[in-house]
């Protein structure tokens, strides 16, 4: 048995999930809300500037509910002078009666036997924990024009939890748009296993350092390659690392630059495609081609043109038989593939063009991260495959990122009470 939580007695209050009619406080007296008060989730009382008509008088002041009326004495608020103002006490049960700290007598409304048993036996479903998510027998039943506000009121939460992240880099680079654009980029193109060491690469580089260079293409990878720590105490024996090795050594003293620890980069259990070595040629390349990436990504409006700047990069030849250096393989692609710019434009510049829409105050970069991820298909992996066989239809990336969102933020927490899928399936029992 799910025990009873205040969480669940605030949602019945605010949303006025019990018989109203003929309410009694405990002394008996008749009790008729006006305003159930706005939701505190601060310190002091639960619902703050409530209205009520408690017998012939009219009251203004705060709410407080607890499971058990004696909670009242357990969490001290009898000595709590704030807790003055509290005109009503909401309970599930009334095991006692109630002093203010001023000594008064506090009026009290039980709710144990007014609220519906459909909403406790829904309540306590979705907390068992028995499903991959709360409500997964359930979820195909909320109307879809609720789902979609829900979405996208989820969208924009995602975005603004990973702008967080952005702006914190964007301070370190004291406002500079282009190396924040810069580094966030390049931990992408580390993936989860090199983000970190993308980050630190791209950190040791900057990109003025890159500007001075943007005509010589084989000295842009080899500052790369020897940031990275790649050209550093070896003896290679083809010509394309030997020609990285001397251009580095030039540039290394010319810049008065430190090369990373090469360990840092993991190869093991990466797939060659994802190869350190190989994204890096990819990203020297991209940085090559475009100067301003930034500028770039602001100034490019349709999602194909976007794409395009991440396409048929012009990355050395030498990758094309090569996943390491030394280290000849059969022929293969040194592009970056469809799907892993599909996803750079979901996680990546999407979440840019948000950022600096909100930074700057113009809603129009935020609507063009919001239609962005409109155009691109939804993701494929695991959580979303497991939605869309529980009836929610996925078919645009903006739909997949708030799922991801609800599920790591509301369903893993079991967040129901916040979550709008289960205030519309807690509220409206006639779904029951």
């Amino acid at each position: 048995m799910v025990t009873l939580s205040e969480d669940i007695l605030h949602f019945i209050w605010k949303y006025r999930l019990y018989h109203h009619q003929h309410l009694c406080t405990v002394s008996g007296k008749s009790l008729t809300v006006l305003e159930t008060g706005v939701h505190n989730r601060n310190a002091g009382a639960d619902f703050l500037s409530a209205r009520m008509r408690i017998g012939d008088m009219e009251w203004s002041g705060n709410v407080e509910i607890h499971v058990h009326a004696s909670d009242w004495y357990a969490h001290k608020h009898q000595r709590d002078n704030a807790y003055n103002n509290v005109v009503l006490h909401v309970v599930y049960e009334n095991d006692r009666s109630v002093n203010r700290a001023d000594g008064t007598v506090l009026e009290c409304l039980e709710l144990k036997p007014l609220i519906p048993t459909p909403i406790l036996h829904k309540y306590r479903e979705l907390m068992s924990g028995m499903y991959w998510i709360p409500c997964e027998k359930l979820i195909s039943t909320v109307s879809s024009l609720h789902l979609t506000q829900w979405l996208t009121r989820l969208l924009v939460e995602r975005f603004e939890r990973k702008v967080a992240a952005f702006y914190e880099v964007l301070n370190q680079q004291q406002g500079n748009w282009e190396e924040t654009c810069y580094i966030w980029i390049a931990r992408y193109f580390g993936s989860n296993v090199n983000a970190q060491a993308f980050d630190q690469l791209a950190r040791s580089l900057p990109s003025r350092i890159l500007a001075k260079h943007k005509d010589r293409p084989l000295a842009i990878e080899a500052l790369f390659f020897g940031q990275a720590g790649f050209l550093e105490n070896t003896a290679f024996e083809e010509e394309y690392p030997r020609r990285l090795q001397e251009e580095y050594h030039y540039l290394r003293k010319l810049h008065s630059l430190m090369p990373m620890d090469a360990s840092v980069w993991k190869f093991m259990r990466v797939r060659p495609g994802n190869f350190p070595s190989i994204r890096i040629a990819q990203f020297a390349a991209l940085c090559a081609r475009a100067e301003h990436l930034f500028s770039a990504i602001v100034q490019t409006e349709c999602t194909d043109e976007l794409k395009a700047l991440f396409e048929a990069l012009p990355v050395n030849p030498y990758w094309l038989r090569h996943y390491r250096f030394d280290a000849a393989s059969p022929l293969h692609s040194c592009q970056l593939g469809v799907q892993f710019i599909d996803m750079l434009l979901i996680n990546v510049i999407a979440g840019i063009l948000f950022a600096y829409g909100k930074y700057i105050g113009k809603e129009m970069y935020i609507y063009r991260a919001v239609r962005l991820l409109e155009n691109l298909k939804a993701e494929s992996n695991a959580i979303i495959k497991r939605f869309s066989k529980l009836g929610v239809g996925v078919k645009q990336a903006s739909e997949s990122q708030a799922l991801l969102q609800m599920k790591a933020y509301y369903c893993d927490k079991k967040k129901c009470l916040d979550c709008g899928v289960g205030v519309q399936l807690i509220k409206h029992n006639e779904r029951w």
